[in-house]
């Protein structure tokens, strides 16, 4: 069993959560880091920490103590300062794994920070709320649960690989690695994303709509455009010349809402969810936090743990991902004999990364999966990336991605010049099979003989409708990782309906939380649950890694997009069964004050700002003699704060930033000590100071385009001069299929000739 050590903040926290799910001893040091009082309250304390070993000490150094008892370190702290302060590199842990707002390098690395900072440095806040209103910062602890789950996979692929090493994890550029086409967009196609409300802007219809006794969120790319006209009751729309593109869709939007929203106000929520099982179309009912309780579909997944706390028993939602060990495959290795597969010490070159060994076939699309994928292929392991002979489109395609042409222009091989595609798909190999022929499905089981990860977002009916569902495929080899990420799960009442990211996260019950005030709620327009399932899937596969590590046995990882927001809304759920039911705040904090988005000089621009604790309060009052006369309870942020006390706080403040340039009240308020951060958008974002000396922005493309980076920083990590671009269409065939197959030329060249494999999309 593991030892983990943990301590410090939420993401500490979040991380300890995902290894006691993983069956480790986890000890919590609740006194050597102060966490602010608005950090403890009970139902958070509740949700992260439940099923831990709880210790406190008298002094630092007792620290380094418990962490040679430890297979595991996870510190969070509030800068790169502290981290030292403590003496974390002398601990003698095998793995320690630090977490701060900007990394442990680099000239910001001990400025002050919150949630809220960091969601507008890296880019999420300029995109949310309405365009002619202040941006909207995320609600909730997205930043912290995120880093979190970063920290825990980054420290299992070291465990994995018995490597000694520390880890350092960056919340900035763990923000900015979780972007889906903000970044290439405007790298490659010049063009800034805005904010919109809760609308795409890129796709339409993407919005929000009444129906007679709720809200939906309908979600509609253009292979779902056909349906969705049968689902509105509207097939003429189908041919109406104004709509018969995304294009010319967006061109003329308002004209289609309010189509729309004709047809949707004439349905009840009952009806509009049988109509989209019905039609097969992505649209989502906005559910309450008291709803998502109640669901019967999350009742029959069974992801409910019952907590008590205060005397009162209530539901905490499980980790988001669950692994389901092989029932088929030899048992316990060292009883057995039967020897693991890759992940114990076959490491042909350890300066490749800790995974370096590991097989995975990926034949994931869109965002949460080759999000997932990618994390682990700059780790190191030996990604193919499977695909069929269309999967990028056809030949011709006079339409621009969503995240623009690599080169600029679609003009030449648009099949292999998708921006997004060579965002999320770095470090691999490409193998283009097909399987709907024999040769191509005979190849594709011997591929899985030979891997250790299979990955897949498909629908649930996808992979069972060709016959290579998970049980065939672990038939095949009983050592094998398959992953499934469907929306829903692969069983409950919902299981068979088409989700994207939007849908789920307004199923989830984040839309209570989001928003200007309770009745000018929104969604986020960002596709959150995507990303969250992305690390999460990492850790799953990593998780999986180790206890076949242990047993032998190959498993099962199941992740549900909708899960993944239900667990990040773990506090606001327990709040809602204490009382009374949490509300949208809009930019505020119920235990900060100040805590919101500021305007500054120029057009559209902003500065966020927090007060986390009673010292930064009176640090701000100093800078800003106006405030001295507020006076609120306790006159500290972790208490009440009244509607008045709060507009008078926002009223001085904006005043002072609003002579200012984001950059210069976010760098003065720094200089006194309080958290303070520039809404960014993408050019601010690279040309960031702290950005530039961490390199986390890398520059090996095709075109020399500019890409996030990996937030998850090893000591003995993937090398960038070791990273392979995005893969052409079927560029590895050959490669592939001698070196995992031992195929010859003659076989290769005949698979070839027969269409099973091939370098562009057919004709």
């Amino acid at each position: 069993m593991d030892r983990v050590l943990e301590i410090g903040g939420h993401g500490a926290g979040y991380a300890g959560r995902l290894f006691v799910q993983a069956g480790a001893q986890v000890t919590r040091v609740d006194s050597a880091v102060p966490v602010p009082a608005w950090a403890s309250e009970p139902a958070m304390d509740l949700f992260l920490h439940a099923g831990k070993t709880r210790v406190t000490v008298a002094h630092a150094d007792e620290l380094a103590v418990l962490a040679e008892t430890a297979d595991v370190v996870i510190l969070q702290a509030d800068n790169a300062q502290a981290v030292e302060a403590l003496n974390f590199d002398r601990w003698a842990a095998p793995v320690k794994v630090a977490i701060t707002p900007f990394g442990r390098t680099g000239p910001k690395k001990n400025w002050h920070a919150a949630p809220n900072t960091l969601l507008a440095m890296g880019g999420y806040t300029v995109l949310m709320g309405d365009a002619d209103r202040e941006p909207l910062t995320l609600p909730g602890h997205y930043v912290e649960f995120q880093a979190g789950t970063l920290a825990f996979a980054g420290a299992n692929s070291l465990m994995l690989a018995a490597s000694r090493q520390s880890a350092d994890i960056s919340m900035l550029e763990t923000v900015m690695s979780l972007s889906q086409f903000t970044t290439v967009r405007w790298h490659c196609a010049g063009t800034l994303r805005t904010r919109h409300g809760s609308d795409f802007w890129f796709i339409t219809p993407s919005e929000m709509f009444a129906c007679q006794d709720g809200w939906v969120y309908i979600n509609i790319v253009p292979r779902f455009w056909d349906a969705f006209t049968v689902f509105v009751d509207q097939p003429e729309l189908f041919i109406d010349p104004r709509f018969t593109n995304n294009e010319l869709r967006m061109a003329n939007r308002e004209a289609l809402h309010t189509l729309i929203a004709g047809s949707i106000a004439q349905m009840s929520v009952s009806e509009v969810n049988a109509r989209a099982a019905e039609c097969r179309v992505p649209v989502g009912v906005v559910t309450t936090l008291r709803q998502v309780l109640e669901d019967p579909h999350l009742a029959a997944r069974d992801i409910w743990q019952s907590q008590s706390v205060g005397g009162q028993t209530v539901s905490v939602p499980k980790v988001p991902y669950r692994v389901q060990p092989w029932d088929k495959c030899p048992q316990e290795t060292e009883s057995s004999g039967v020897p693991s597969r890759r992940g114990s010490a076959r490491r042909v070159r350890p300066s490749k990364g800790p995974l370096d060994g590991i097989r995975i076939l990926d034949m994931t699309h869109i965002w949460a999966g080759p999000l997932a994928v990618r994390f682990l292929a700059d780790m190191g392991a030996d990604v193919v990336r499977l695909e069929a002979p269309s999967g990028r489109g056809p030949r011709q395609s006079a339409t621009m991605p969503i995240g623009g042409w690599l080169s600029g222009s679609g003009a030449d091989e648009p099949w292999n010049n998708s921006a997004m595609f060579a965002k999320f798909n770095r470090n691999r190999r490409s193998l283009v099979l097909d399987l709907k022929q024999a040769e191509g499905r005979e190849t594709f089981l011997q591929l899985v003989a030979q891997a250790d990860v299979l990955v897949e977002n498909f629908s649930v009916r996808a992979m069972p409708g060709l016959g290579l569902g998970y049980a065939d495929l672990l038939a095949v080899n009983p050592q094998l990782i398959y992953v499934a990420m469907p929306g829903f799960g692969l069983t409950g009442p919902l299981c068979d309906r088409v989700a994207f990211g939007p849908i789920t996260e307004v199923m989830s019950g984040f839309t209570q939380m989001m928003g200007y005030d309770p009745e000018n709620l929104r969604n986020t327009a960002m596709a959150m649950l995507d990303p969250i399932a992305a690390t999460h899937a990492a850790g799953g596969v990593l998780d999986a890694l180790r206890q076949r590590q242990r047993s032998g046995c190959g498993a099962l990882v199941e992740l549900s997009l909708h899960e993944g927001g239900v667990a990040f809304n773990g506090p606001w759920l327990i709040d809602t069964q204490l009382g009374p039911d949490p509300v949208c705040m809009g930019n505020r904090h119920p235990r900060m004050a100040p805590h919101g988005v500021y305007r500054c000089a120029g057009d559209d621009q902003w500065v966020a700002v927090a007060c986390v604790d009673e010292a930064m309060w009176h640090r701000l009052r100093n800078l800003l003699p106006s405030l001295g006369e507020i006076k609120w309870s306790g006159e500290e942020p972790s208490g009440s704060c009244s509607d008045t006390c709060y507009n008078k706080i926002d009223q001085c403040l904006s005043a002072w930033t609003g002579q200012r340039t984001k950059e210069a009240a976010a760098a003065e308020l720094q200089a006194a000590g309080i958290a303070a951060g520039p809404v960014n958008q993408v050019p601010d974002m690279v040309a960031d100071a702290q950005v530039q000396a961490r390199g986390f922005f890398v520059q090996y493309e095709r075109y020399n385009r500019p890409m996030p980076g990996n937030p998850i920083q090893l000591e003995e990590n993937l090398e960038e001069k070791d990273w392979r671009r995005s893969p052409l269409l079927g560029e590895h065939n050959a490669e592939i299929l001698s070196e995992w197959l031992g195929m010859s030329a003659a076989d290769i060249q005949a698979l070839a000739d027969g269409g099973v494999i091939c370098t562009a999309p057919p004709r």
